[in-house]
């Protein structure tokens, strides 16, 4: 089994990510950095997944949006860079 299959992605609960949708695009609001950020539809989907659906692993989001796994990684990256997201092993 992969790392990718054995990660497990959610939102953190100090999150408190607050969003809206338009046109393709995705803004967020981070509640504890206050921080806003625009994501693109792919990101904003991934997070509104999470958010709504609990904890998945990389492979499990790929299939269900029907994205490439190595993309989903990269993005998932980016969005724990941002603190929208996080893992465990």
């Amino acid at each position: 089994m992969d790392n990718s299959a054995r990660r497990q992605w959610r939102i953190p609960e100090h999150a408190n990510l607050v969003w809206r949708h338009w046109d393709g695009e995705y803004v967020f609001h981070h509640a504890l950095s206050n921080d806003t950020h625009r994501l693109s539809e792919i990101a904003g989907q991934i997070v509104m997944f999470l958010a709504t659906s609990g904890e998945h692993s990389e492979h499990d989001l790929a299939q269900h949006l029907c994205l490439d796994e190595i993309d989903t990684q990269d993005i998932l990256k980016e969005l724990a860079n941002l603190d929208f997201v996080t893992c465990r092993s």
